[in-house]
Order: C-alpha cells, then sequence, then structure tokens
C-alpha cells in the first residue's frame, strides 16, 4: 500500500518503521499547515483594526469594550506568538528531506515574525502609528510568504502525481519549476543556504528580543555607556 503524503510517497507494506516515518511526516506537515493558518489570522486581525477600532467606539459600557478591544490584541499577539513557537520546526534541517518545506520561503516567514515580535516589545504599537504600520508590513510579507510557500510547494501537485492535465514534473512547467527549484527535497543546496542565511537572521531577532527581557530587570549584558550631561555654567557675579 502507498501512502501518497505530499513531499514524501512512503511504501507502508515493509515493517512498523515505515508506519512510524510516516506518523513523523504526517505531524511536521500538519504544524505547517498550522503555522499558515495562525499567520493569516494574525495577518487578518491587524489589517482589521481600523474595524475592531469603529465597533469599539459605538460600546456605551466600558466592560464590553475592554472585552472587545482584548479580543483583538490577544487574537493578533497569540497567533504572532503561535506562529513563531511551532514556525521554529523550519529550522530543522533533519526533516529538510522528509517533506517538500518551501525554502527559502517558510524560513524566511519566520524571521519576518520575529521582526514583528521584536516591535511588540520594543514599541507601542496601538499607540504610534509608524509602529503600528510597520508591524503590517512584518505580519503581511511573513504570511505571504507561508501561503505561497504551502500551496505551492509543500502542497505542489506535481508530488502525488494528481493526474491534473496541466500539471508537469517537468521543469519547464510552472508547477515543475517551483518544485524543482525551491523545494527542500528536489534543491539540497538551496535548503542548506537558506538554513544557514535564516537561521543567522533569527539568532539576531531573538537576540534582540532577549536583550529587552534584561532591560526590562535593569540589567543589560551589554551596557551601552552614556554621557555625562554637562554642568551648566555659573552665573557670572555681578561687580560691585
Amino acid at each position: 500500500m502507498v501512502l501518497p503524503i505530499p513531499g514524501l510517497v512512503l511504501q507502508l507494506s515493509t515493517g512498523a518503521n515505515n508506519w512510524v516515518g510516516a506518523g513523523s511526516v504526517l505531524v511536521e506537515e500538519i504544524i505547517t499547515v498550522l503555522v499558515t493558518l495562525l499567520a493569516v489570522l494574525a495577518f487578518s486581525i491587524q489589517v482589521a483594526r481600523g474595524y475592531f477600532l469603529r465597533v469599539l467606539r459605538k460600546f456605551t459600557l466600558r466592560f464590553a469594550a475592554d472585552i472587545w478591544w482584548l479580543v483583538f490584541v490577544l487574537l493578533r499577539d497569540a497567533g504572532i506568538f503561535l506562529v513563531l513557537f511551532l514556525g521554529i520546526t523550519f529550522f530543522w534541517p533533519g526533516t529538510y528531506e522528509d517533506y517538500a518545506l518551501a525554502m527559502p520561503f517558510q524560513p524566511l516567514a519566520i524571521d519576518f515574525f520575529v521582526f514583528a515580535l521584536v516591535l511588540l516589545l520594543l514599541r507601542d504599537t496601538n499607540e504610534d502609528p509608524k509602529a503600528n504600520t510597520l508591524l503590517t508590513i512584518f505580519i503581511s510579507i511573513g504570511t505571504a510568504l507561508l501561503v505561497f510557500g504551502t500551496i505551492f510547494i509543500t502542497y505542489n501537485p506535481v508530488q502525488v502525481g494528481s493526474g491534473i492535465p496541466t500539471v508537469s514534473a517537468n521543469p519547464g512547467t510552472f508547477w515543475g519549476f517551483l518544485y524543482t527549484t525551491f523545494s527542500s527535497i528536489s534543491s539540497p543546496t538551496m535548503a542548506i543556504i537558506s538554513f544557514y542565511i535564516t537561521l543567522i537572521v533569527l539568532a539576531l531577532g531573538g537576540s534582540r528580543a532577549i536583550m529587552w527581557s534584561f532591560e526590562q530587570w535593569g540589567v543589560s549584558p551589554f551596557p551601552i555607556p552614556r554621557r555625562k550631561a554637562a554642568q551648566p555654567a555659573a552665573a557670572p557675579q555681578a561687580q560691585k
């Protein structure tokens, strides 16, 4: 019996080890889908900020308005945190041959969500219009990369031999080019290069978040020396 899981066709008739491998790949692909859906959730909530504010002004009870705004912040921020929490699996190079990861799209998307998290830590995006615009840009780019990679590469119909007449594995075709060029299975060199670059960016973003955490406790591992304020000159005494 053949189980056509996108990115890896597993033979399950030879032993229990294949069942374990199939289960592992299934979990990995479910996580990929969840990350993409959570990114779309965070994007939708952030883009609909104006709608939430418009409805917020219609509430006459302070309690109801607080609950409504809490829903907005909770859904958006929880979506960002969960994307980072689950998306870290894109940085496990040992899984790059298990199923078709979209390289560099999916790991790069996680980097943009790291930027969004750092921005949330450093700035009050609800009060600063420029910071809110920048947050929208980070979330939008990250979501676009995830959606594109999941649809056109991870779940590329070329892998499962769908039988669609317009789908061909030939690199000269649209679907074939995307899969052979950006899939971690078909292009391992691209996958490893993308891994190194996106991992460095992830580490830089994570380091800034850790430094912010130290700063909240009044401790900084890299203290920045500050110049002492110049003492005002003494007023000249009036001559007698």
